[in-house]
């Protein structure tokens, strides 16, 4: 298990970094072409558009752990009808979707302040978005059959090959002068194109899985809508803590607004997107874990996962926080380095939200998790409520704040508690082998970044880079030299042992784990925990 865990967290992390490359390098490329306010409307009607993807109910997360348990149990008949279950209410709610974008797409114009002559603009974009969420719900299907199956590094490659499509239509449309709706019309492309592949390798890896229309059952979509309902509110009150931000700036200030925002949002968003790579794995291990009633090894995962999350999270934060402004100045403009605060609160949110991922997980995989759905929807409705009211006092910083506060008092005073209680750990477990060890290291961290940002005053993304990279090199070795246990040593080693060889680097560090996998165990696999 061990070893399946490096292999998917290593393959999730090489298509993570190619695409979040991508995805940087676009950017400013994006913006000079729309301007900041098609740019600002890009957002804005991307974060209207994506309550749509609320309509899937979290059924591909139900076929995530249905695949894993009943595979692990050699159960292929009931996987084939779990999926097929899931290929049909996918499918119907696709057409439910596209319906209902036919009907708002003309209103949402009178909705946002938006001027007379972008309004029709405004209702094609919303069409064309709208489709692309309807084609999004049933064609998620195949890429979560994979990470059922452990295949993340199938799942990683299609990412791969999609980014790449994308980024080439996206650069060849805007180039043409296709502007926002050639951008929503690529997305549309390369979804239906990609499909073929993805269904292709499932029936490579796992010819037992073809399944027909009659294998659906409705006993299955019992199954799967008592296992994915908590879950699709819980995805509803998360859509209310980060996408409704852009909206509320949308209806109470005027366009422009959004686009900062968005971009300062977007820069925030990357230490999670980091860390989600790491999370991906842990749903169908659990399921598997909690499939053979491996209680003790779970609450090993938890803790494993919490710390290594922190850990995953924290340098990357930590130095976006610091180096905001001139981050913001070399990526999109120096316009846009006086909004560097809302970096750093938003980070901030998005940390204290991330270190809940594994909780939430573990929860998932024990089907436990149908309290914290009531958890969400009051931090959801909190963040909107709070997000409203301060926008009017405080602008930009108001709506932010409106995120931090709830997130912070639900997920620290609530959410972890109940988490603590379900997988039996103490709060004293959490602080000594949890939060001191991946904490004690950012003191030190942050005040390297500060000294060498004041040295060096970097003015290019080299010197950005490299103070960056100081500072995280920093964290590292202090972590790995004073606070990780033994156990995370090996982990993080073996994990970048295996990203070079997947990368083809294989030298002395594929060395350096062939040795390690040959050493003798000093203790049992109860003892060191499933990670």
């Amino acid at each position: 298990m061990r070893k399946r865990i490096l292999h998917n967290v290593a393959s999730n992390y090489a298509a993570m970094l190619l695409s979040l490359g991508v995805g940087l390098l676009l950017t400013p490329f994006v913006l000079a072409r729309l301007g900041p306010t098609i740019y600002g409307l890009w957002a804005l009607v991307g974060s209207i558009v994506s309550y749509g993807s609320l309509l899937d109910f979290a059924i591909s997360a139900a076929i995530i752990k249905y695949v894993a348990e009943h595979r692990a149990r050699g159960e292929h008949a009931a996987a084939r009808e779990m999926v097929a279950t899931a290929v049909a209410v996918y499918l119907v709610v696709g057409a439910i979707v596209a319906a209902l974008t036919i009907a708002v797409a003309p209103a949402v114009a009178s909705l946002i302040q938006v001027p007379p002559d972008q309004r029709a603009t405004v209702a094609r974009l919303v069409l064309l978005m709208g489709i692309g969420v309807a084609l999004a719900i049933p064609c998620s299907t195949p890429t979560a059959v994979l990470r059922g199956l452990h295949r993340f590094d199938l799942a990683g490659l299609l990412i791969v090959v999609s980014t790449l499509v994308r980024a080439t239509g996206i650069v060849a449309v805007l180039l043409l002068g296709g502007g926002v709706l050639g951008l929503a019309a690529v997305n549309i492309a390369v979804l239906v194109l990609m499909q073929a592949p993805s269904v292709w390798l499932i029936y490579r890896v796992a010819p037992e899985l073809r399944f027909g229309v009659r294998d659906a059952s409705i006993t299955r979509l019992r199954r799967v809508l008592s296992f994915s309902s908590s879950l699709a509110v819980m995805n509803t009150a998360g859509h209310l803590q980060t996408k409704t931000d852009e909206i509320v700036i949308g209806a109470l200030m005027p366009l422009r607004a959004v686009t900062p925002y968005a971009i300062a949002h977007r820069l925030s968003d990357l230490p999670q997107i980091l860390t989600d790579q790491f999370m991906r794995v842990l749903l169908p291990i659990a399921s598997e874990l909690e499939a053979g009633v491996q209680r003790e090894r779970l609450l090993r995962l938890y803790i494993t996962a919490t710390r290594l999350t922190l850990v995953a999270f924290l340098p990357l934060g930590a130095a976006l926080t610091v180096l905001a402004a001139p981050i913001l100045t070399l990526w999109v403009g120096a316009e846009y380095a006086d909004y560097s605060y809302l970096v750093g609160l938003l980070t901030l949110a998005s940390l204290i939200d991330t270190s809940q991922w594994p909780g939430g997980a573990v929860l998932q995989g024990m089907a436990r998790h149908r309290p914290v759905a009531g958890l969400s929807v009051v931090a959801g409705v909190a963040n909107l409520a709070l997000s409203v009211i301060l926008c009017r006092r405080l602008g930009l910083m108001g709506v932010a704040i409106g995120t931090l506060v709830p997130t912070a008092i639900i997920s620290l005073g609530l959410l972890q508690p109940y988490v603590m209680r379900v997988v039996g750990a103490s709060a004293q477990q959490m602080l000594r082998e949890v939060y001191l060890p991946a904490f004690l290291p950012v003191p030190v961290m942050t005040l390297t970044l500060y000294g060498l940002r004041s040295a060096f005053d970097p003015a290019s993304f080299a010197g950005v880079i490299a103070v960056a990279g100081v500072g995280t090199v920093t964290y590292v070795g202090a972590y790995l030299g004073m606070t990780a246990p033994a156990d995370d040593r090996e982990i993080i080693g073996r994990l970048l042992g295996t990203i070079f060889r997947l990368r083809g680097q294989r030298g002395e560090g594929a060395a350096r784990e062939e040795r390690l996998a040959a050493e003798p165990r000093r203790r049992t696999g109860a003892e060191r925990g499933p990670t």
